[in-house]
């Protein structure tokens, strides 16, 4: 098989990151990612394992080197271990990881690892049980913790954890000193991440605020971080085994960096979060030639990647997380 060149968008930005939701099911209700019953929403899972290997597989082909199963919530899906087993084997993956709420990760851990997977990001956005339960719609934070246990027990690492700021308010729910004590006690990597408006409800708050809070009662200095190649800025607290990471897509915008296309579970291939408009890779995936006709759509839609993601769309265009792919 000859090697294709690799995969380059218009500003000369290298196409290294695919994101691929596996499900648009989810056991939880966050408001920034699943607000509301979706009229779009599909009985079943479309993409098939095979479907998935192919794309990662053209992806790959392309350039393409680190990719990431998301959702909605990719272990409602019996067969991710197949699906991770499979992507494993394909020549150029260096880097094979899954996003979760963790809420059936403890169980499955062990499984994930001996399947290939590499590591997890897990969504945490309170430490409090009850403020976690309101704001997940019912999520039981005792299993998203012996979801980390077994995480780390299992060699899935590094642990990352999400907790996405919507408004001071959050902020404060969300629980920094908690977070703080976290990860001064566990190896684990809680990352502040600013909620993009794909939601027009959801509100917005400076990551800076929590840096500020950081600074006045510890001691921060900055740090590579963890592998990953993520947008975040990490940071080391005084006599920390993890790290503090702060993602602002708002406030920092990373756009001029941005190296990621997404394929959402409906086989919408996406240049950009905020794209107004998907390419449709289901007719390429049913059809003759699939690899070469997915290469190929993977090409026009590097094309299509905007400079930033205000260069697109409004918000109010754009799909709820959960239909895109986290």
């Amino acid at each position: 098989m000859n090697a294709s060149p690799p995969l380059t968008d218009s500003l000369g930005r290298r196409i290294e990151y695919l994101r691929i939701s596996v499900t648009e099911r989810c056991d939880l209700r966050c408001a920034y990612c699943h607000p509301q019953p979706d009229a779009r929403s599909v009985p079943r899972d479309v993409l098939t394992v095979e479907d998935v290997v192919t794309v990662a597989s053209a992806a790959l082909r392309l350039g393409v080197r680190r990719i990431r199963l998301t959702g909605g919530e990719p272990l409602l899906r019996r067969d991710l271990e197949e699906i991770i087993s499979r992507l494993r084997g394909l020549p150029g993956l260096q880097d094979l990881a899954l996003t979760t709420n963790g809420q059936k990760l403890a169980r499955r851990a062990a499984g994930l690892s001996d399947a290939g997977l590499a590591r997890v990001n897990i969504s945490l956005d309170s430490l409090d049980a009850e403020v976690y339960a309101a704001a997940t719609g019912g999520g039981d934070l005792a299993a998203v913790c012996r979801g980390i246990d077994a995480a780390l027990s299992s060699g899935l690492a590094p642990v990352k954890l999400n907790v996405v700021l919507t408004s001071r308010a959050a902020l404060e729910r969300a629980g920094i000193p908690a977070f703080v004590e976290l990860v001064q006690q566990r190896p684990v990597h809680v990352r502040f991440i600013e909620a993009m408006p794909t939601c027009s409800h959801v509100g917005y708050l400076p990551a800076g605020e929590v840096l500020d809070f950081l600074s006045r009662e510890h001691g921060i200095i900055p740090v590579a971080g963890p592998d990953g190649g993520g947008p975040a800025h990490y940071y080391q607290l005084d006599g920390s085994r993890g790290t503090i990471g702060i993602i602002a897509p708002i406030s920092d915008p990373f756009c001029a960096r941005c190296n990621r296309l997404r394929v959402s579970a409906r086989g919408e291939l996406r240049p950009c979060l905020f794209s107004p408009g998907a390419f449709d890779l289901l007719p390429a995936l049913r059809g003759p030639d699939a690899a070469e006709a997915v290469m190929s759509l993977l090409e026009e839609a590097a094309v299509a990647k905007p400079g930033r993601y205000g260069d697109v769309a409004e918000p109010s265009g754009v799909p709820t997380m959960h239909v895109i792919g986290g």
